[in-house]
């Protein structure tokens, strides 16, 4: 079991780290972990993040913590470093989705499985940004592995300490989400056993694991205050951000994108949804299908809404389409020709819509050889649908989940390529911060107009918020003279309401956004002013007669 995992985890390597560090951090949410990390790196700590001076509170700190390891030996933060805890995640999240599979079903169910969590286009794209969902997917398939290696083998009673630990993981990485598998498992139990089947999930020593490992980064934000913790952290950043009612036209949207993250295998999924009637009995395929539609229908329903947080349904999907792969792949139906016909038409309108953004002439030119690129990519994309729908036709299961893996790996690689190239012309931010560093020789430099924390990362230091005019006045006439970045938005409506003595040192185009650096206008030398004029004689004054 565990030789066939590590041969797929293998693959999924291929797939993820030969672009490890090349594309510039372009994104606030990224570089603030980045950041945070260089932060205690810095000050030598583990606990007391900030970021731009300010104590940061919002998510546990696992994944800073993993790139602060993996930065130790070198002593700073690179874009290597950062992605690298999101690598290893999606690598591991491969291999347990490859052991769950073989758990639930067969050894076959658990290879196509990992191949398809693998090539899932949202599954891949995430393991190329710098941000702790990953991390929270692989401790959730960690859990759902260990908590039906328990329910296996009972008593299990280190599988059920396990998954206790890895939920706890999970929420140490990213808070409230961590702990969908631990509603997962509830649901499951509930369809089962009833109410009386929860008992199952009692465990001393997961009591102890699951308090040990979150006592690590919950104790230190306590003693920071619990009374401030319980209203800024988990009520306003956890539970106010997630909880609210549905709005239809944001879950039809999520569902849509649902679709486009599960892509090549999104048709595919109808096959073994047709036969859930049928097969609700069976426990590992109730077990697989809720580990899919509960997280689905929790984030679809939450109040607000990111592409990132269908990352958990992938690997679930997954589980499903590659259970129908191995029981009834092999077997003619009327099912089977539709969902052929679909994937065809599915993958013209997929087609359709990553074509969109390179409508723009501006955005075509940032990538050398575009139409010759693009031109492969689509010959490939259509030659992988022609031969999935082949394979669907002909009843080869095997050939399916193989060719078209291989088929969308190709496509993958070639596609971070090309979208790597693309960011990184068209938001150079080490280039804008090394702007910046020729005219602030190393002074303070004030930020307007946005939060730009990549600015900060590549300065090796912290930028200073100046969002208000009051704020950007005062901080400008400061006797040192410090500098400042402004989009070019911000500085167009704040023209002429600041001061009028400011300078316009250099401008930089960052993706949309026309960067201005800005400082006090120097005042002339004293040679350069005109001489005083002397002032006239008094008139005499009248003599006494």
């Amino acid at each position: 079991m565990i030789w066939r995992a590590t041969l797929v985890a293998a693959f999924a390597t291929v797939l993820v780290l030969p672009t490890l560090g090349h594309r510039y951090i372009v994104t606030g949410d990224e570089a603030r972990f980045a950041i945070l990390a260089q932060d205690m790196l810095a000050r030598g700590t583990w606990f007391e993040a900030r970021l731009r001076d300010q104590h940061y509170r919002n998510k546990p700190l696992f994944y800073p913590w993993t790139i602060k390891l993996l930065s130790m030996p070198t002593g700073r933060v690179t874009q290597t470093t950062a992605q690298l805890p999101i690598a290893i995640a999606a690598v591991a999240a491969v291999f347990l989705t490859t052991v769950l599979g073989q758990q639930l079903f067969t050894t076959r169910a658990g290879i196509a499985a990992g191949l398809i969590t693998a090539t899932s286009y949202g599954f891949f794209a995430h393991s190329q940004i710098l941000l702790p969902d990953m991390l929270v997917v692989a401790c959730s398939l960690a859990a759902l592995c260990a908590f039906w290696a328990a329910m296996s083998h009972p008593p299990g009673r280190r599988a059920l300490a396990a998954f206790y630990a890895a939920v706890a993981l999970g929420i140490a990485a990213k808070g409230p989400m961590g702990l969908l598998p631990a509603v997962v498992v509830v649901v499951w139990l509930l369809t089962e056993e009833g109410v009386r089947g929860l008992r199952r999930l009692g465990s001393r020593g997961g009591t102890i694991a699951f308090l040990l490992v979150t006592a690590v980064w919950l104790v230190p934000y306590l003693f920071a205050g619990s009374r401030s913790f319980a209203r800024s952290v988990v009520w306003e950043d956890w539970l106010v951000w997630y909880l609210g009612g549905p709005r239809p036209l944001k879950i039809l949207n999520m569902l849509l994108e649902g679709a486009k993250g599960f892509m090549p295998w999104t048709t595919l999924l109808v096959l073994p949804l047709l036969g859930l009637r049928r097969r609700w009995r069976e426990a590992p395929f109730r077990f697989a299908f809720l580990a899919w539609i509960v997280p689905l229908v929790i984030v679809t329903l939450s109040q607000n809404h990111r592409v990132r947080y269908l990352l958990p349904t992938y690997p679930a999907a997954a589980l499903l389409v590659a259970w129908w792969c191995d029981r009834y792949g092999s077997e003619r139906s009327r099912a089977v020709v539709v969902v052929a016909g679909l994937t065809g038409v599915g993958a013209l309108a997929a087609l359709a819509v990553f074509a969109l953004p390179w409508i723009n002439p501006m955005e075509r030119e940032l990538v050398d050889h575009f139409w010759l690129k693009a031109a492969a990519m689509t010959t490939g994309a259509l030659a992988m649908t022609a031969f999935a729908c082949w394979m669907l036709l002909t009843q080869r299961p095997r050939a399916l989940v193989g060719g078209v893996s291989l088929g969308m790996a190709g496509l993958l690689i070639g596609g971070l390529q090309i979208y790597g190239g693309w960011v990184n012309r068209g938001q150079n931010y080490p280039a804008l911060a090394a702007l910046v560093e020729r005219y602030a020789q190393g002074g303070d430099v004030g930020i307007a107009g946005g939060r730009f924390f990549s600015i900060d990362f590549y300065l090796g230091r912290a930028l200073t918020p100046v969002q208000t005019v009051a704020a950007f006045d005062e901080w400008l006439g400061r006797p040192d003279r410090p500098l400042v970045v402004i989009s070019g938005r911000a500085w167009s409506l704040m023209r002429g309401q600041a001061r009028s003595d400011v300078e316009v040192l250099d401008t930089m185009r960052v993706r949309s956004h026309l960067m201005f650096l800005l400082r006090l206008t120097e005042p002339p030398p004293l040679a350069s002013r005109p001489p005083l004029q002397p002032s006239p004689p008094p008139p005499p004054r009248p003599r006494p007669q």
